[in-house]
């Protein structure tokens, strides 16, 4: 069923109905009761904190030296984060702590071919998000501090997401100092 004719046939419900339904949803689904309890009591730095556990969870799966993340999953949860009509600022927030933790993390784990690619591809998505929500400069300074930290995951892989945050910058037409 598409959006419109569930909308369609909302219309015609009396309120009793729009009740009726509602909550039935809300016991029925566990992600329905997690945004209608979020619609009531809207705490975005609360779901902030939730997501970058369940991300960092994700992160920290390994088996023999390998990190078994699914990005997939991450994106999964960035999108669910998005949905819920958060500030772009926060989304974006959410974004970086997640770039973070995969650079962090490849210290310690060897990563798949997709985990890297994934990681360099939520880089691009994260700067674009900024972009287009008019705070380029910040998510910039931002990958900046985090391409040059010395301590944060391996220094082949931070040449890679710094390789991808001048791609991206160039692609955007940005203006972007690297050092």
């Amino acid at each position: 069923m598409s959006k419109a004719s569930l909308q369609k046939e909302l219309i015609t419900f009396t309120g009793e109905q729009l009740v009726e339904v509602i909550l039935n949803l809300y016991s029925a689904s566990k992600e329905a009761k997690e945004y209608l309890e979020f619609f009531l009591n809207p705490d975005a730095n609360a779901l902030l904190d939730k997501k970058v556990d369940i991300i960092a969870k994700e992160i920290s799966r390994a088996k023999r030296g390998y990190c078994r993340a699914r990005i997939s999953r991450i994106r999964a949860e960035l999108k669910e984060y998005e949905a819920y009509g958060i500030p772009a600022e926060l989304v974006a927030k959410l974004m970086y702590f997640t770039i973070r933790m995969l650079i962090g993390q490849s210290r310690y784990f060897r990563y798949t071919d997709t985990l890297q690619n994934g990681t360099l591809k939520l880089t691009h998505d994260y700067i674009c998000y900024a972009n287009k929500n008019g705070f380029a400069a910040e998510a910039l300074q931002n990958m900046q501090l985090t391409v040059n930290e010395a301590g944060l995951g391996l220094s082949a892989f931070r040449t890679r997401v710094k390789n991808a945050v001048e791609q991206t910058v160039a692609e955007l037409s940005l203006s972007y100092s690297s050092r």
